[in-house]
């Protein structure tokens, strides 16, 4: 098995070198890392996970919590972008990422229990239920965590920009003369949506426009039969249908967007819709859907940089919306 010290003979160093090479360090150039990184795959050098563990006090792993509390799934386009952004980052610094899990073979744990004892370096909480009693102490704990797309939870957050979103597409629905304007909230529960439907309220506040607590109903997950059910139960609430409606998800707005034609409406000459997220599918939709585009790859990138920052003892861990993500209003067939 090649070692350090062969790498270290070859290229013509002391081993200490070859170890800061090989594990990131700001210690030496550029230039000279470079040439003992060529070195090292040439001779076919695999690391000691060991050996670097005792080196550097970290397990070199990272803990990804996923819950199904919203009913997205892994696959859904904006968390699986946002989770390949972070595993791409934190994977070139070296760092493996495994799902937390409840219990270990048959053993049941607690989030912070199974990440004793895989002596995770830090969690990167994607989705969760805020009100599982096990994530306070986790988030207490002291280990290193951040967040995406959720500011309930007392760690450091990403997010996109909800509030630049919303402004965006309600006041282009009023730009093209949308009087009566809806809002299909996202599930509550859920941070985002809760800023997106604060976010509807000011515009319309802004615009002068009262509130009319009937054009609101919530869609209880962020998928399209819960975007069904929502259309149902405004329609049932108003007396007329709206001019447009603002959904918080594009899951929503298109099982919204099925509702109305069903009923026999027309998507946009009867109604117009946005929706939120940019999914892939919403360009192939008829009509393709207008949306607000949010930028996956930034925010997972973020939320990596500063995870390893605190794992690396470089910032802070105060918790908090530590970045807001700008987003694009991308317009299409949903809207007159």
């Amino acid at each position: 098995m090649v070692t350090i010290y062969d790498i270290a003979k070859k290229v013509g160093c002391a081993s200490s070198t070859v170890s800061k090479a090989l594990n990131n360090s700001k210690e030496i150039s550029k230039k000279r890392k470079e040439e003992i990184l060529a070195v090292a795959k040439e001779m076919g050098y695999v690391p000691n996970s060991s050996a670097r563990r005792l080196a550097t006090k970290n397990s070199w792993s990272i803990g990804v919590l996923f819950s199904e509390d919203l009913n997205i799934g892994l696959e859904h386009h904006f968390f699986s972008g946002v989770l390949q952004a972070f595993k791409s980052y934190v994977e070139d610094l070296g760092y493996e990422v495994t799902f937390v899990s409840k219990k270990v073979g048959s053993q049941p744990l607690t989030y912070l229990e199974w990440c004793k004892y895989k002596n995770i370096d830090g969690v990167f909480i994607l989705t969760v239920d805020v009100n599982d009693e096990n994530l306070n102490e986790l988030t207490q704990s002291g280990i290193p965590i951040v967040t995406v797309d959720n500011g309930l939870i007392n760690v450091p957050t990403v997010i996109s920009d909800n509030y630049q979103g919303t402004r965006m597409a309600v006041e282009y629905l009023m730009l093209k003369g949308a009087k009566r304007i809806a809002h299909i909230a996202g599930p509550l529960r859920s941070y985002a949506a809760m800023e997106r439907l604060k976010g509807y309220k000011n515009v319309l506040r802004n615009a002068d426009i009262e509130i009319d607590e009937n054009m609101i109903v919530e869609a209880y997950n962020y998928d399209h039969n819960s975007g069904k059910r929502a259309l149902g139960q405004l329609l049932k609430q108003t007396d007329e249908v709206p001019d447009a409606i603002y959904a918080a998800s594009d899951d929503i707005a298109l099982g919204a967007i099925i509702a109305l034609q069903e009923l026999g409406y027309k998507v946009p000459e009867d109604v117009s819709v946005i929706g939120f997220d940019n999914i892939e599918l919403t360009r192939y939709t008829s009509p393709s859907l207008t949306t607000v585009s949010q930028n996956k790859v930034t925010i997972g990138t973020e939320a990596a940089k500063h995870l390893i920052s605190i794992i690396n003892k470089e910032t802070s861990t105060d918790p908090g919306i530590i970045k807001r993500v700008p987003v694009e209003l991308i317009i299409r067939e949903s809207t007159k």
